[in-house]
């Protein structure tokens, strides 16, 4: 089995929006996925609010690329 980075591990894990992330990558946020908070931003474009569930779609460097989850899925 290949290695896998650890932050690499989160990209399809799901979270919780904990401060407000702005719209198309225009700045970051942060979201709570797996019991530790990270930085985050995404390209949706309407900001994503605290409470939000988000899925981790991807990573640039340490900062977590999330996405608005859709109701029903885990």
């Amino acid at each position: 089995m290949p290695y896998q980075p650890a932050l690499d591990r989160l990209i399809g894990q799901s979270g919780i929006v904990m401060e407000t992330i702005p719209p198309e990558r225009s700045g970051l946020g942060v979201v709570k996925v797996a019991g530790q908070l990270w930085s985050a931003e995404t390209d949706w474009p309407m900001a994503l609010t605290p409470g939000t569930q988000a899925m981790v779609v991807d990573r640039a460097s340490l900062v977590l690329v999330v996405l608005p989850q859709k109701e029903g899925t885990r």
